[in-house]
């Protein structure tokens, strides 16, 4: 698909163009100067024009002293590289000033096609800034304003015939299939989300560093994994709510939610010197209640002393213990610098989500239950014997199910345990979570009136 780089120094508003040739606020939008540290890719859309758009984070002038800005601005770099066309945003407010200089020569020198573009321009004077912006060494910038959508129109016209030729010249190759699988990764703040992820597809895509919170965007990677497509969806840092003090972290918080409602499978990257507090239990909770599968991942296991197998038994304890819904999901040490149990990761994680969405047939279920009944009979209610009388998978994704019975509150404790356990085992659904219910069987006298039979006696004729 074609593709469009938008760039630019800090805050001119590239994130807010994004979002509006997107039509949704994926990218955070905010008034802090470089907000946005790694590229983000999304469907931008305009009018009849369908292409990818890249969000970038802004070009400075002045990195040498700052590691993580330099390793922003590679990702910009690349990002450029990757696209077939630029969108070098400028502040159509303050002018050009000597970072817009800087890097429209090096945009030059790439020799990339790239359009200039105004923005912040609901008061936009031609004859005030036209001069001053042919300075840049580009054809006449379009004036728009990304947070009223004005100008768009000529932004299309600028477009279209760009995006037109790609087709027709790439008609036969393109292939915008959607990913088979959806993988969520998320966890504490410098918990290694980041690295797992360039260690997964063997590329440093994603900005990371010893800083933590370098993640603030949720960021959406393609790859291939045995003949499945895989996305990753890298999200920021999630702390406790008490600890989070500015609205920038709170959008950034927000974001990481709702990848974990879009995710099929869920990654809860733990760092192994910082093993389950309370901040990782609400996070899988989250994950359990919004019915995605959750895989646990101990990360950095490269760094614990002594014996590294009677660590993740003592791990693996805790958390079957803490969490008994998950009993028998996986839970496994990786080291996400090294690659060490990557390959491990991935095969589970495909594993997983079969399980996820495995629909067993009605008869093969109440098969299950005569015999798990015959096994281990459930208590009696008040003296009288409680019956299950039938169960049917009601949804998939994760696995739901309702059984049937007379006194279904009796069932909701120790004996709810014992079925499910015994389903997972029975039916092979380790890997996931899956849900259980209990329903009354409908009384098929109740509500009717009873019968009275009159007393008076018929004479015999």
């Amino acid at each position: 698909m074609f593709k469009i780089a938008i760039i630019g120094r800090p805050n001119v508003g590239k994130s807010t163009l994004f979002n509006k040739l997107v039509g949704k606020k994926i990218a955070i939008v905010n008034d802090t100067p470089g907000v946005t540290r790694d590229r983000r890719e999304a469907r931008g859309y305009l009018l009849d024009l369908e292409f990818k758009v890249i969000d970038t984070a802004g070009l400075e002038n002045d990195v040498s002293q700052n590691p993580l800005s330099k390793r922003m601005v590679e990702q910009t770099m690349m990002a450029i590289d990757d696209a077939n066309i630029c969108l070098f945003v400028i502040d159509g407010k303050s002018g050009v000033v000597a970072d817009d200089l800087k890097f429209s020569k090096i945009l030059q020198k790439i020799n990339k096609k790239t359009i200039l573009v105004a923005n912040k321009c609901e008061n936009f004077d031609e004859e005030i800034f036209g001069k001053e912006y042919y300075r840049l060494g580009f054809d006449k910038p379009i004036s728009i304003s990304a947070e009223h959508k004005l100008g768009f129109d000529v932004l299309y016209l600028a477009l279209e015939p760009e995006i037109v030729k790609y087709q027709q010249d790439f008609a036969d190759i393109l292939d915008e299939t959607k990913p088979d699988l959806q993988i969520a990764i998320i966890g504490r703040p410098n918990a290694g989300k980041s690295t797992l992820i360039n260690k997964i597809i063997n590329s440093d895509r994603l900005v990371t560093g010893p800083e933590a919170g370098i993640t603030r965007d949720s960021i959406a990677i393609d790859y291939e994994y045995q003949n499945n497509k895989i996305r990753f969806v890298d999200t920021a840092g999630i702390r406790k709510k008490s600890n989070i003090v500015n609205d920038l972290e709170s959008f950034s918080v927000a974001d990481s939610f709702h990848a974990i409602r879009f995710a099929q499978v869920v990654i809860l990257l733990i760092d192994c010197n910082m093993v389950l507090d309370r901040q990782d239990l609400a996070l899988a909770n989250e994950v359990l209640k919004e019915g995605r599968s959750l895989i646990f991942a101990i990360n950095k296991i490269d760094q614990v002393q002594g014996d590294k197998e009677v660590f993740m038994k003592q791990v693996r304890s805790q958390i079957q213990e803490l969490l008994p819904e998950i009993a028998g999901g996986a839970i496994l040490a990786l080291s996400a610098q090294t690659g060490y149990n990557i390959t491990k990761l991935l095969d589970f994680a495909l594993k997983t989500y079969e399980q996820w969405q495995a629909q067993i047939a009605t008869r093969k279920l109440n098969e299950w239950l005569e015999m798990a009944v015959s096994n281990h009979k459930p208590p009696l209610n008040k003296g009288r014997e409680v019956k299950l009388k039938y169960i049917t998978q009601i949804k998939k994704r994760p696995p739901t199910f309702v059984i049937f019975s007379n006194f279904p509150k009796v069932l909701e404790y120790s004996y709810k345990r014992y079925l499910v356990n015994n389903l997972r085992q029975f039916f092979d659904l380790n890997l996931t979570n899956i849900r259980l219910y209990f329903r009354k069987t409908e009384n098929p006298y109740e509500g009717r009136k009873e019968k009275v039979f009159s007393k008076k006696t018929h004479k015999k004729k």
